[in-house]
């Protein structure tokens, strides 16, 4: 039985989901690795100097006027439920799991703010926006990065820039995800054109699983492949035109669905609607897949739902460790289909068909 503490700060973390306002451009995430000078790089490090960089490290970030109540959790003494919702909250291509001893991790009253101690680099300060606004977003990782290097010296070079231990992320440090949903060019066949038309070598486009064979809930992940040779203002305006330019294309092609009326997507609509409505058990990737129909159908009209209904929020509930986190009781890992069948069932009876 996986069990939660409902009184565990981690997971009272503020649902960033409450401010994002855009149907397309869902969420960025903004990452910054940096190493110090004078230790090896994580996998190199004894369990003392783990622990030494741990604290180094967390006594400057906790000083930070940009960091409110800054909460130190030892990967040791996580559960992989923790670690996972954390993954989730943060839409956070890594994978924690390999954390089990010496690493940490930082979080803060936002719940937009996670630092990462001791996993790839010594330090990897992420930050989760909902409002489009990843130049905003950046000052404020700068503005923290900044602090810390006051007290701490971070690994550089003036050729290759600041050092990590995947050399393809030096120089700046900075990745850059931005999360698009666009169920109107993937349903319409149309993802192949888009990736061809705007095919960078700076910038990869990738579904949730790495790959764009199978695109889970209709979402693309726009990333940056350069950290070296580019500043920082390079990357955030590349990567803001690719999105731009996506949403553009997914806007044009929904008014295209809305004036042909076309029949097969309307199918494919009231179809996800009804196994959302009358499915007994749900494993994550088809409710992912039925959801993002269903919020189609929501944008286009088709569909009805009460004032304040966040389907942004509700479609990322659907993950494991944020509906486990949600079931008010404890539950048995094969029970999560069921579990999540009930939730959603909940959620398309509040929904209306208007075609």
């Amino acid at each position: 039985m996986t069990k939660k503490n409902e009184s565990d700060p981690l997971y009272q973390l503020k649902n960033p989901w409450e401010k994002q306002t855009h149907n397309v451009w869902l969420a960025s995430t903004l990452s910054l690795s940096r190493n110090l000078s004078k230790f090896k790089f994580p996998n190199k490090l004894d369990k003392d100097k783990e622990q030494q960089i741990i604290t180094l490290l967390y006594d400057s970030l906790k000083e930070s006027p940009e960091i409110n109540h800054p909460l130190l959790y030892h990967s040791e003494k996580m559960t992989p439920l923790q670690k996972e919702f954390l993954l989730e909250h943060f839409m956070i291509l890594d994978n924690f799991y390999q954390a089990h001893g010496g690493e940490g991790f930082v979080f803060d009253d936002s719940g937009e703010f996670l630092a990462v101690f001791n996993l790839q680099d010594h330090i990897q300060l992420n930050m989760i926006d909902m409002q489009q606004d990843i130049e905003k977003t950046w000052n404020r990782l700068a503005r923290i990065e900044t602090y810390m290097g006051r007290s701490n010296d971070f690994a550089y070079h003036p050729r290759f820039g600041f050092l990590t231990s995947n050399p393809r992320q030096a120089g700046t440090g900075l990745s850059i995800a931005l999360y698009l949903h666009i169920p109107a060019i993937i349903q319409t066949g149309e993802l192949a054109e888009l990736l061809e038309r705007e095919k960078d070598e700076e910038v990869e486009a990738i579904g949730l699983q790495g790959k764009t064979t199978e695109m889970i809930g209709d979402i693309l992940v726009a990333h940056n492949t350069c950290t070296l040779g580019l500043t920082e203002e390079y990357i955030l305006t590349a990567m803001r035109m690719w999105a731009t330019r996506a949403v553009v294309t997914e806007i044009n092609i929904r008014k295209k669905i809305q004036e042909g009326d076309n029949e097969q997507i309307k199918n494919r609509v009231t179809r996800a609607l009804g196994l959302l409505t009358h499915a007994y058990q749900l494993e994550v990737i088809e409710a992912l897949n039925s959801l993002s129909l269903v919020k189609l159908g929501l944008e286009l009209g088709w569909i009805r739902a009460p004032m304040g209904m966040n389907m942004n929020q509700i479609f990322f509930n659907c993950r494991r460790a944020h509906l486990m986190n949600l079931i008010e009781d404890n539950v048995e890992v094969p029970e999560l289909p069921k579990r999540r069948a009930e939730y959603l069932k909940g959620i398309a009876q509040q929904l209306t068909l208007t075609i």
